[in-house]
């Protein structure tokens, strides 16, 4: 039935009932006559409801709700490529920062034959860029075409897999250049955490896959898990900000003691997520 029905979707896209209260101007007593099967909203209301649950009106109101919400996989995909991409970038960054100004710039049969600026590095950053190019138009021509589900994951995949490899390899290459190895490693570091910080946002990061913060609170329910991993989300992405930052501008021994500062936003997380849940559940 059609309240049976509202609720598993209002769930499943983790929203609250006072959530979906604010955005269609009603109470919370009205949404929830609505899945008590008590009242049924207008024809406006439930074209609303199906937007806003992206589902369409005949899987509200048909028996047994077994319509399952849109899939948004190849969107993941994509997102991650993205993510990939600025990941490189920021590596590139830092591995310039930790060069010397004059670096090998050409190599025949292995042996140095070129020395230039280590301003060439600038020149990686088309790889990525034509990576992340590349992937939106995968993207967009998978979506175009229906559930592709095997395509996106070899193509998509196959894009995550190269950009990274070819990173590797000229951190690989230069490693033994670096000025100073740890404050490139924690910069580096702090770019990928800002990234996976990113990944765990609700709208790309689901619950039960592979990302997302995972506590008592979060795995008993959905808009507890959305809330949380929102709020992660910005706290780590903040942090690495901060982190990358302050070692692309000061070079000083122990930089890596700055990694203790995701201390902070691991504890602030944890916090408010018994927070939402008392107040949730």
């Amino acid at each position: 039935m059609f309240g049976e029905n509202l609720k598993k979707y209002r769930t499943a896209k983790g929203l609250s009932q006072n959530d979906v209260a604010e955005k269609l101007f009603v109470t919370r007593q009205c949404v929830s006559k609505w899945e008590s099967n008590v009242t049924q909203p207008d024809l406006q209301t439930l074209g609303k409801l199906s937007a806003l649950l992206d589902v369409s009106v005949d899987e509200l109101v048909k028996d047994g709700g077994n319509a399952k919400p849109k899939s948004n996989y190849i969107l993941v995909l994509f997102v991650a490529n993205v993510l990939v991409s600025i990941f490189c970038i920021l590596a590139f960054t830092a591995l310039w920062r930790f060069m010397p100004q004059t670096i090998p710039a050409h190599r025949t049969h292995g042996v140095i034959d070129r020395y230039g600026s280590r301003n060439e590095i600038f020149l990686f950053y088309s790889i990525p860029a034509i990576f992340a190019a590349l992937s939106a138009l995968l993207y967009f021509v998978l979506r175009r075409h229906g559930d592709k589900k095997i395509e996106a994951f070899i193509s998509l995949g196959v894009i995550i897999f190269l950009q990274l490899v070819f990173t590797v390899f000229f951190i690989v290459l230069y490693s033994e250049y670096l000025i100073n190895v740890f404050s490139f490693a924690t910069s580096t570091t702090a770019a990928a955490l800002m990234c996976i910080g990113i990944s765990m946002h609700p709208k790309i990061c689901k619950p039960n896959r592979i990302m997302g913060i995972r506590t008592a609170e979060t795995l008993k329910s959905p808009v507890i898990w959305n809330k949380t991993n929102t709020f992660g989300c910005y706290s780590f992405s903040a942090c690495s900000i901060v982190i990358f930052t302050v070692n692309m501008s000061v070079i000083f021994d122990y930089s890596y003691l700055c990694l203790l500062a995701y201390l902070v936003p691991s504890i602030a997380v944890i916090v408010y997520a018994k927070i939402i849940g008392y107040s949730e559940l």
